[in-house]
């Protein structure tokens, strides 16, 4: 078969629900590395019907599950059964260990009239193909109301070769459910966007000052009490203005197991947050014994300028949390659990207080960054002995970026397994850190918080968006793993609010953090999502504007 390269600019036609694209390929969010098309000879198009049937002969049983989820998957868009009945056309899983030099998310899709060829090393590649060939489908695929029968479910006007493989290996996207409950159906939309997207992270806020969320069964009190306030506060910091309504809601431990088996099916691994030591009111209202006594709480604060922090010198605060750990440690085996570690204000919750003065003084803690160090090692520990490694925001590593008081940066050092989380401050913090060796995430606040209006974050500056820090050499680019992006939701109540923040720009992260450098093109990149804004409008999922 002789096949062509194609070209950094993709050809856009739609012709409707039941239209297929010239080289549709070509519409693939995130690019794919290599796509070649066959070069000679009369368009032979290449489609999906009722005699195709799926097949996977590997002894893997990974595999073999893969392929029936992707039979399943594949089945429940075209409304065809591709289960082996007819056999006039194959879908062949297969099992390639060459595609291990590319990682464990390499996957190549062959294609040609009757015979689909998807080769992979893991099973998440066989996934992953499976993701970039529904995007080549018309978009009725994702539209649960459209009448199948009466769709054509080409693929592409001719054979075709993809190449792919992700450039990092953290792809993450954040919500924050500690400010606004949103529930189980529309964590699983979101997931099924970020799957689609090869995205790998979701990085899930459950507590903060406004809220707790999540059930922790030796103690009942953090959804009883903690998941519930008698207010919010409304358009802006300090407004002085209120909803007038309360807000509740939260997690059972079961739903957490059903969302995290639906997202492991989607190559998606959990990162819980529960955010220590400060923005911890929520949970110390729960359990007032907690409290620091000079600084009490009445309630879960209705404002989101209010807060708490854990007395980092008392080990009633560290039984508290080791349970707590051990809980989230059965719920989530990702290995990963991201303490937060971030905004702790130390001038309004530590300073001052007597018995964390006398304990600095006691044991030669100069700084407050330290004292959180000592606190945060200890965190550290204790995850570590629960098979779990710990992540937080960069105010971890012992700088008082917020020069809140700290009395000076930090001379104790974190463990070295934690990973870093970096959001604030220079640059030079992250670079640091990652010449020490330690591995860090970029999320850099200004570039990717996405519960930004698009006036301040249009979507070129979350394309232009790019995670390796500048001045690193090619070995400590390496511990840069990848990227996030967040959505904080202090001023965003509602699904329908939710879903113009996140996308389309979720697809302009979700590129940056597979597509290499080179091959990324905004105008590009605006054209193929052209393609998936109509997959977004197929699921009713409504939408900001691409500019």
């Amino acid at each position: 078969m002789m096949f062509r390269h194609v070209s950094h600019v993709f050809l856009f036609l739609f012709s409707g629900l039941c239209g297929t694209a010239v080289n549709a390929q070509d519409q693939i969010i995130p690019r794919p590395v290599s796509v070649k098309v066959e070069a000679k000879g009369a368009a032979t198009p290449v489609k999906l019907d009722e005699g195709m049937r799926i097949i996977c002969k590997e002894k893997d049983g990974e595999f073999r599950r893969q392929a029936h989820l992707l039979q399943q998957f594949l089945s429940r868009g075209t409304g065809l059964a591709l289960d082996g009945a007819g056999g006039t056309g194959i879908i062949r899983v297969v099992k390639d260990a060459a595609l291990k030099q590319y990682g464990p998310e390499a996957y190549r899709l062959e294609a040609a009239p009757g015979n689909i060829v998807i080769s992979a090393a893991t099973p998440k590649g066989v996934y992953y193909a499976g993701q970039s060939l529904a995007q080549m489908l018309p978009a009725a695929f994702f539209n649960n109301d459209a009448d199948k029968k009466s769709v054509s479910w080409n693929v592409a006007e001719k054979p075709f070769s993809i190449l792919d493989y992700p450039r990092f290996a953290w792809r993450a996207f954040m919500l924050d459910e500690a400010r606004h409950f949103f529930g189980e159906e529309e964590v699983k939309r979101l997931i099924d966007q970020m799957g689609l997207l090869k995205m790998n992270v979701l990085h899930w806020h459950l507590s903060d000052d406004a809220g707790w969320r999540i059930q922790i069964k030796k103690y009942p009190k953090l959804t009883s009490v903690g998941g519930k306030r008698r207010d919010t506060e409304i358009e802006t910091w300090g407004s002085g203005k209120y909803e007038g309504r309360p807000h509740e809601g939260f997690y059972t431990q079961e739903q957490v197991r059903r969302i995290v088996r639906y997202a492991a099916d989607r190559n998606i691994t959990i990162v819980p947050e529960i955010d220590i030591p400060g923005h911890s009111a929520a949970a110390i209202v729960s359990y007032p014994e907690l409290k620091l006594s000079a600084r009490p709480l009445a309630e879960v604060p209705v404002s989101f300028n209010d807060g708490a922090a854990f007395d980092p010198t008392s080990e009633r605060t560290y039984q508290f949390l080791g349970d707590i750990m051990t809980e989230l440690a059965s719920l989530f085996p990702g290995g990963i659990i991201h303490i937060g570690g971030d905004e702790v204000r130390y001038k309004k919750y530590w300073e001052g207080v007597p018995h964390i003065e006398a304990f600095m003084k006691k044991k030669g803690i100069k700084t407050f960054p330290d004292l959180q160090i000592m606190f945060t090692n200890r965190i550290s520990g204790m995850l570590a002995g629960r098979g779990r490694r710990m992540m937080g925001w960069n105010e971890i590593l012992g700088s008082d970026v917020h020069n809140d008081g700290g009395r000076g940066a930090a001379l104790g050092k974190l463990d070295a397994n934690a990973i870093i989380h970096f959001w604030y401050g220079s640059d030079k913090i992250a670079a640091k850190a990652i010449r020490e060796g330690r591995q860090v995430v970029n999320s850099t606040s200004h570039m990717t918080y996405i519960n930004k209006g698009y006036d301040k974050l249009p979507l070129s500056r979350s394309y232009s968006f790019e995670p390796v820090f500048a001045g690193l050499n090619p070995e400590q680019q390496k511990n840069v793993i990848g990227l996030g992006c967040q959505v904080w939701t202090e001023w965003i109540a509602d699904v329908e609010k939710l879903h113009r923040h996140v996308f389309p720009r979720i697809a302009a992260y979700a590129e940056t953090g597979w597509t290499r450098k080179e091959d990324k093109n905004f105008q590009d990149f605006r054209r193929r999502l052209t393609g998936y804004e109509k997959i977004l409008d197929a699921q009713g999922i409504r939408h900001g504007e691409k500019e």
